[in-house]
């Protein structure tokens, strides 16, 4: 098959949200090109690049994006070179090399700004909303995604809104706005439902699930996990399907189900460590040893505690560093004030916070 029919192949997989066989379609065509086809090459590159980190293979998106990066540069094409940084930035943010995250997307941002390119303008602008929102800086992270929002309104581009829409949701889950939560999630799966887009519709389905958790609308919620996870399965995408798993493991905890709590833990375990997930980690650890603590195994929730805090030690992953400190106070450790710990929440802007915790926490 020719590297034009084989990318065309990968092309038709990757709108049907079929990463892991574009991946083999891509890494086809890439082998029958020649190497001295580099704009043929870096093309297929990038997309080689998107649909590893769909699958939550971002170490070898990395490698693809830094490849495709060098042919750019090669060439002077600034819009290229733009293309590739915001890919690459999205697979370091994947890996949590958070400040290497940031810095090539904002340079990507600057080209696009420079070349007055209002759809690469956006895709940062989301992308950089999810950076500021897995950091916890919530309110940088609903200045971005809505000033994406706004670009992909006036582009007409349905799947952009979704995404806008769903990074939005979770931003107002963890600020505690969780009625607001669910709308924009409904809304993104909407859009999603009307355009055929397989993986926004999984992902909005477990952001509508998150927020009928927080408002302990229990029953709708396992049901859209399931939803989600389904679709997850079948797309390939192992890094948004640990999350599913973990909600779904919450919500089942939160109920007192710890043997299938634990269950869906261990499985979101596995693919966090496949994948590097470090932040992902830590939320199963806290998960794990809170089921631990409230079954009358202290001292092993305090040494899971333990663990979660060597995973933090380094990391600008300020929400899940309150997380701890507020399951350390919930196990009775001293030394910690629940005032202090809401105060730093609040400064976030994160007010999920119950008026009074206990375990189990259903945690955003």
């Amino acid at each position: 098959m020719r590297k034009e029919e084989l990318y065309e192949k990968g092309e038709e997989l990757r709108a049907a949200s079929c990463f892991r066989e574009a991946v083999l379609a891509f890494q086809k065509a890439l082998e029958v090109t020649p190497s001295g086809d580099g704009a043929f090459r870096l093309l297929v590159l990038k997309r080689l690049g998107d649909c590893l980190r769909m699958v939550g293979a971002f170490e070898e998106a990395k490698r693809a994006y830094a490849e495709a990066l060098r042919l750019a540069q090669s060439a002077q094409d600034d819009l290229e070179i733009a293309d590739c940084l915001a890919g690459l930035g999205l697979a370091q943010r994947g890996l949590g090399e958070l400040e290497e995250a940031r810095r090539s997307l904002e340079r990507a941002k600057e080209i696009y700004e420079e070349y007055d390119d209002p759809e690469g303008e956006a895709f940062v602008l989301w992308a950089l909303g999810g950076l500021w929102r897995v950091t916890g800086e919530l309110k940088q992270a609903r200045e971005y995604f809505t000033e994406a929002l706004f670009l992909f309104e006036q582009l007409e581009d349905p799947s952009g809104i979704g995404y806008c829409h769903c990074g939005l949701g979770g931003v107002e889950r963890v600020a505690g706005n969780f009625a607001l939560s669910l709308e924009h999630y409904s809304t993104a799966n909407g859009l999603f439902e009307e355009v055929h887009d397989t993986f926004g519709r999984a992902y909005s389905f477990c952001g509508m699930g998150n927020a009928h958790r927080m408002m302990e609308h229990f029953g709708d919620a396992l049901e859209y996990f399931r939803r989600a996870e389904e679709l997850y399965r079948d797309i390939g995408d192992e890094v948004s399907y640990a999350w599913t798993l973990w909600s779904f493991g919450t919500a089942l905890k939160v109920l007192r189900k710890f043997d299938e709590a634990r269950e869906k833990l261990e499985a979101a375990r596995l693919l966090f460590t496949k994948t590097g997930d470090v932040r992902g980690m830590v939320y199963e650890l806290l998960a794990v040893a809170e089921i631990a603590f409230l079954e009358g195994r202290k001292e092993e929730a305090l040494a899971l505690f333990e663990r979660a805090e060597t995973s933090l030690s380094g990391r600008p992953l300020k929400l899940e560093k309150i997380h701890l400190k507020l399951y350390r106070w919930l196990a009775g450790e001293e030394g910690i004030s629940l005032d202090d710990i809401r105060k730093l929440y609040r400064k976030l802007g994160a007010h999920f916070l119950p008026f009074s915790p206990a375990f189990p926490l259903n945690l955003p």
